[in-house]
């Protein structure tokens, strides 16, 4: 991931080039989430399983803050030193 910044590394806009291609990471996980969720929340509510669906609303909740915080330090803490 960050090899990128380093190539823009002479450049003043590193802040924005990783700023914009967090947001898109962000975004595409985000969007595979939520239809793997989506998918599994069809499912337990056919069948008429709202406890798990409850529970599995919760974990993955949590799951996917964590997924994102630990996503957002490890970039921030590779790349921006990199940048001018």
């Amino acid at each position: 991931m960050c090899t990128l910044c380093i190539f823009s590394y002479t450049y003043p806009w590193c802040f924005l080039f990783l700023f914009f291609s967090l947001v898109l990471l962000l975004v595409g996980d985000f969007l595979l989430v939520v239809l793997f969720y989506f998918i599994l929340f069809s499912f337990f509510f056919f069948f008429k399983l709202f406890f798990f669906s409850y529970i599995l609303f919760f974990y993955s909740f949590i799951i996917i803050s964590t997924y994102y915080f630990i996503i957002i330090c490890l970039w921030l803490w590779t790349c921006f030193p990199l940048c001018p």
